[in-house]
């Protein structure tokens, strides 16, 4: 600061400082980060010979598209990698070429690559590796390792250079971790596995494994909010009762939903906003025609905005197809033009009512085009976006053709980011489907022994 004081400096000059100060190659290392597109991904490959263990450490790009991420880059980063064996101290190496090799004195039961997760870079295991870093994870590795290592392992299923098993293995080792932070996105991945992964003859299974999965823990933290408690435990309660009630379809889990749906309702401020917002779609999910009545009426008298609003997304959260026509009514006839097609949308997100809604879009659309000015503001980019749930090729056919002829200017890019995701989505299933199949016997296997 004081060389440049008054003066000019580039990047660089601040790379330089770094590295003087410091004694490492931070200018080396910062170039190929800052000039590179993309993260890199670390894969380590550990192999015990004797009393001494072979790492095999490789480095590429990381892409969601696994077919550009399959057929390599020539970019080439200078990644410090802090690797964690057990209890020992972090010990750090540089990784300066595609691939290098290391020899540790001892053979550990596992190896993690990103210690104190301060490292910019994915981390990918051997399937091995991966199962013995599940089964002491919670205990061995600190929150912000934890949450790494479940957001690294999934990015390896994504791009299938690991099995959905993987995922799963790493899911049920952190299954009672009481850090939200961990818990819902691990939440959030099981919802999506079952909704688009899970074969409709291993849905039984699949719900099964997450009720038990989650059951102890559930059971632990309860429904009702207790004194002195943290607005984590808040974020944690609900992100369980999304888990047993919408995920893992638990009886229990729906009828206290229905509940503190009711409550919350009643009395908007008994029910912590967390909690209510995980209960009401829940209770909408198997709610009937009177449940759908008490939720109009509330959203008819209701001032708060943020009240107002969870109602709005709870209409369209029902899975009885005559009330998800009646929620797309209420938004075409009942609602400000603004927040129709933002209604329509989430309808369209809901899988029970995605069919409904597309079908909805596309014989509306001019309807809809005149009603909103060209969709004002570019709202139409959400029904745009909502497509991005779709994940079948016959959708991804209707999606290109329908736009294609109803072009949204505005939502171009949108439009090409949806495109990809279905095909992401359709890629993986088709990918790792068989394999969770499997994996879901082996498991029920267990079980039942």
């Amino acid at each position: 600061m004081k060389q440049h004081a008054y003066g000019n400096a580039a990047s660089a000059d601040f790379w330089n400082a770094l590295s003087k100060a410091s004694n490492k190659p931070v200018d080396k290392i910062m170039a190929t980060f800052v000039e590179q597109p993309g993260p890199p991904m670390v894969l380590g490959n550990a192999k015990c010979a004797g009393a001494s263990e072979d790492i095999a450490l490789s480095q590429r790009r990381y892409v969601f598209d696994r077919a550009k991420f399959e057929n390599g880059n020539s970019e080439l980063w200078q990644i410090p990698v802090c690797r964690k064996d057990g209890p020992a101290r972090a010990k750090c190496e540089l990784l300066t070429s595609k691939e290098q090799n290391l020899k540790l004195q001892q053979c550990t039961p596992w190896i993690y690559l990103n210690a104190g997760a301060h490292g910019y870079y994915r981390s990918a295991y051997d399937e091995q590796t991966v199962r013995a870093l599940a089964k002491d994870a919670e205990q061995a590795l600190s929150p912000a390792e934890r949450i790494m290592l479940q957001a690294d392992v999934w990015a390896s299923v994504r791009v299938d250079r690991g099995k959905i098993g993987d995922y799963l293995a790493v899911a049920k080792g952190l299954a009672s971790d009481h850090t939200p932070e961990v818990n819902v996105p691990i939440v959030r991945q099981l919802d999506f596995i079952g909704r688009y992964l899970v074969s409709d003859a291993d849905q039984d299974a699949y719900r099964t494994w997450v009720r038990d999965l989650f059951a102890p823990i559930a059971k632990q933290v309860g429904w009702q909010r207790k004194p002195g408690e943290s607005a984590d435990e808040e974020t944690l309660r609900a992100s369980l009762l999304f888990a047993m009630g919408s995920v893992a379809h638990d009886a229990d889990a729906e009828a206290a939903a229905r509940k503190i749906a009711d409550q919350a309702l009643d009395n908007p401020m008994s029910v912590e906003a967390p909690l209510a917002a995980a209960a009401l779609p829940i209770a909408a999910a198997n709610g009937d025609e009177v449940f759908y009545d008490k939720l109009i009426e509330h959203l008819k008298t209701a001032h708060d905005p943020a009240q107002k609003d969870m109602y709005e997304q709870t209409l369209t959260a029902f899975h009885d197809p005559k009330l998800l026509e009646r929620t797309l009514h209420h938004a075409t006839s009942e609602t400000r033009s603004q927040d129709s097609i933002f209604i329509i949308a989430r309808v369209m997100r809901n899988p029970a009512g995605q069919k409904l809604a597309w079908n909805f879009v596309r014989s509306e659309w001019n309807n809809m085009d005149k009603q909103n000015g060209a969709f004002g503001g570019g709202s139409a980019g959400a029904v745009v976006r909502s497509t991005s749930s779709f994940c079948d090729a016959a959708s991804l056919e209707e999606v290109q053709s329908f736009f294609a002829s109803h072009p949204v200017a505005e939502a171009e890019r949108t439009l090409k980011q949806s495109l990809e995701q279905i095909g992401y989505c359709i890629d993986m299933k088709n990918r790792q489907g068989a394999e969770l199949a499997t994996w879901l016997k082996s498991e029920s296997g267990h079980a039942a022994k």
